[in-house]
C-alpha cells in the first residue's frame, strides 16, 4: 500500500502541473487522485495501528517469530514494558467466549475492573452563582483615555419680578422689560477608570491531562469577574450624590407601606430628573416581604401562588433582586432599595473590554511547568444625573 501511495502521489504531481498549464481534464483527474490518496492513507494508518496493537499483545515464542522492540510512547507504557516477568499475571485479564455465562462479571470481579464499567461525565457541576444584571441597566460608552470628565449643568438664575415661573419666563406687558435668565457655571465631574483583575495558576500537566477541568476553571474567571463588577457598580452608585431617604422606611413597615413608599420615589425620580424610573433594585429578602404581603383577610395582595404573574414588577417598573443590596434587619438601619432611571441618568464607561491572557514566563512558571492566566477589565460609573436615583434605607427605629 505504501508503494502504491508513492506512485499515486507521483501521478498527482504530474496532473497538477498539467492542470496549472490549463488542462481541464488533468484537473479533474487530480481531484480523483487526491481522493484515492486520502483513502489509501487512512487504510495505511489503520493497518499500522492494528500492527502496533498486535505487538503489544505479543506472540508465542518460536524460531520464526522475531519481534522488533518498539520504544515506549509514555511513562505508563514504559513501566508495563519494564515490569519483571514474575509480575505479569497481575496485569493479565482473562478472555472468555461470548456464550460463556461466566463472562458477565461484577464490578468487584477481576475480569471486570471497576474502572472499566464506570462512566465518566465530563460536564462539571458548577457552583451556583447569583444572577448579574446591573451593568445592562445602565447606559454604555467607551473612552480612549484613562478618565472621563463631564459637566453637570448649573442651576437656572432669573430676575423675574412676579416669581410665577421657575423657568424665568413670565407674562409681560407691551413695552415692558423682559425678564432675564442665565445659568450658573456647570460643575466638572471626573471619574477615573478602575481595573478589576485576578489570575490563577495551573500546571502544564493539569491542562494536558484534564483539559475539560482546566477549561471549566478558566471559564469561572469570567463568572467571578461579573460578580465583582456587579458589586463594584452598586458601590459606585451608593457613593454618588444620589438622594437618600433614611427615615421613611420604618422598622415596623408592612409590605403595603414599603410599596407605597416605592411609588412615591418613582414619582420623585421623574419629578426631579425629568426621566421615568426604569428599574428598582432590592435584596431578595425585601422582595419576599413585598410578595408575601396580605390583606387583613389573609389574601395575597399581589395574587396567590397560583396566580398568573407578570414577572418581578412594582407599579409597572421592573424589580431586580441583588444580594449586593443590603437585606432588611429588624431593629437595625440595614436594608436598601434603589429606584432610578438607570439608562438615561448614568452609564458604564469602559476601555478595551474584558481581557484574558496567559503566559508561562511569570516568576518561575517556566521552571515549574506552570501557566498563569489573567482576567481583567477597566471601567467606571458616570452618574450624570444624580437626581435620577433615590436610595431608600430602612431606619433603625420608628420615627417618633
Amino acid at each position: 500500500m505504501k508503494k502504491k501511495l508513492e506512485e499515486l502521489k507521483a501521478k498527482l504531481a504530474e496532473k497538477l502541473e498539467a492542470a496549472e498549464a490549463g488542462d481541464k481534464d488533468a484537473k479533474a483527474e487530480a481531484v480523483k487522485l487526491g481522493a484515492e490518496i486520502e483513502s489509501l492513507e487512512a487504510a495505511i494508518k489503520e493497518a499500522e495501528e492494528k500492527a502496533h496493537l498486535l505487538k503489544l499483545i505479543g506472540k508465542k515464542p518460536g524460531k520464526d517469530d522475531e519481534t522488533v522492540e518498539t520504544p515506549a510512547r509514555s511513562l505508563g507504557e514504559h513501566f508495563v514494558k519494564s515490569m519483571p516477568k514474575t509480575h505479569e499475571k497481575r496485569f493479565t485479564i482473562a478472555a472468555k467466549a461470548y456464550n460463556d455465562p461466566l463472562a458477565i462479571g461484577t464490578p468487584g470481579s477481576p475480569q471486570v475492573p471497576r474502572a472499566l464499567v464506570t462512566d465518566i461525565d465530563k460536564n462539571i457541576v458548577t457552583e451556583a452563582l447569583p444572577e448579574t444584571f446591573l451593568r445592562s441597566l445602565f447606559g454604555a460608552e467607551s473612552i480612549s483615555g484613562n478618565a472621563l470628565t463631564y459637566f453637570v449643568e448649573g442651576a437656572i438664575e432669573s430676575n423675574t419680578g412676579s416669581g410665577q415661573s421657575p423657568y424665568g419666563f413670565d407674562p409681560t406687558d407691551e413695552g415692558a422689560a423682559k425678564p432675564q435668565i442665565s445659568f450658573a457655571d456647570p460643575t466638572a465631574v471626573t471619574v477615573a477608570l478602575d481595573k478589576l483583575a485576578a489570575f490563577i495558576k495551573e500546571t502544564d500537566e493539569y491542562i494536558d491531562d484534564a483539559p475539560f477541568l482546566a477549561s471549566a476553571i478558566n471559564g469561572r474567571l469570567l463568572n467571578y469577574l461579573r460578580l465583582r463588577e456587579e458589586a463594584y457598580l452598586l458601590t459606585k452608585l451608593k457613593a454618588a450624590s444620589i438622594t437618600s431617604d433614611t427615615t421613611s422606611w420604618a422598622n415596623s413597615a408592612t409590605g403595603q407601606d414599603i410599596a407605597d413608599l416605592i411609588f412615591e420615589k418613582i414619582m420623585k425620580v421623574q419629578a426631579d430628573s425629568g426621566f421615568a424610573a426604569d428599574a428598582i433594585i432590592m435584596n431578595p429578602k425585601t422582595w419576599q416581604i413585598l410578595r408575601l404581603a396580605k390583606t387583613t383577610t389573609k389574601e395575597y395582595i399581589g395574587g396567590g401562588y397560583f396566580a398568573d404573574g407578570q414577572g418581578k414588577q412594582l407599579w409597572g417598573v421592573p424589580v431586580y433582586c441583588s444580594s449586593f443590596a443590603a437585606a432588611p434587619v429588624s431593629g437595625a438601619a440595614t436594608g436598601e432599595i434603589f429606584v432610578g432611571s438607570f439608562k438615561a441618568c448614568a452609564s458604564v464607561v469602559s476601555k478595551g473590554g474584558v481581557s484574558v491572557e496567559a503566559t508561562n514566563t511569570d516568576t518561575d512558571d517556566f521552571q515549574k511547568n506552570r501557566m498563569t492566566i489573567r482576567c481583567e477589565e477597566r471601567l467606571a460609573l458616570a452618574v450624570r444625573r444624580p437626581a435620577g436615583f433615590v436610595k431608600i434605607v430602612k431606619a433603625a427605629t420608628d420615627p417618633q
